[in-house]
């Protein structure tokens, strides 16, 4: 992969240039601005992506070495996408607030109630319910998560 920056994470939706374009879980266009990102394909043209957000303040672009795909989270929902093609290849959570990075490309998503496991591929998965509501994560350590979760008692 090129070692040039692949994407550009934008204040606002351009006011000049070709039209932005909507990326959205369903497909279908939305028209509030939401986290906006210039992406240049591979062969040298742009487009810019008006990505639907989530509910919370999480932005961030993950790279991904020897594929084109990229995970955008916009305030905290999930696309995994690759920079040439407008549509995402998958979509996945909504309330994601913190990313932690394990080294070897590896990434966890923690939300209100579990993490998902990213791979260095941008394949994830996630674990069962770890709290009823809430999880703060203490110390992230080689593959070794530990916190505190909130579970009531029977």
């Amino acid at each position: 992969m090129p070692t040039e920056k692949r994407y550009e994470i934008l204040n606002s939706l351009p006011t000049y240039g070709p039209m932005y374009i909507p990326v959205s879980e369903s497909g279908e266009p939305f028209y509030s601005e939401g986290f906006v990102v210039r992406f240049q394909k591979t062969d040298g043209t742009y487009w810019v992506a008006n990505f639907e957000p989530g509910f919370t303040d999480l932005e961030q672009i993950i790279e991904f070495e020897h594929t084109l795909n990229l995970l955008v989270i916009a305030c905290g929902k999930c696309y995994l996408i690759n920079l040439n093609y407008t549509k995402p290849i998958s979509v996945f959570g909504i309330g994601y607030s913190k990313l932690f990075n394990f080294g070897n490309n590896r990434n966890v998503l923690q939300d209100d109630t579990g993490l998902t496991i990213i791979e260095p591929d941008g394949s994830h998965w996630n674990t069962e319910r770890i709290s009823w509501d809430g999880i703060k994560v203490l110390t992230v350590d080689n593959n070794m998560i530990s916190g505190l979760s909130f579970l009531p008692h029977e």
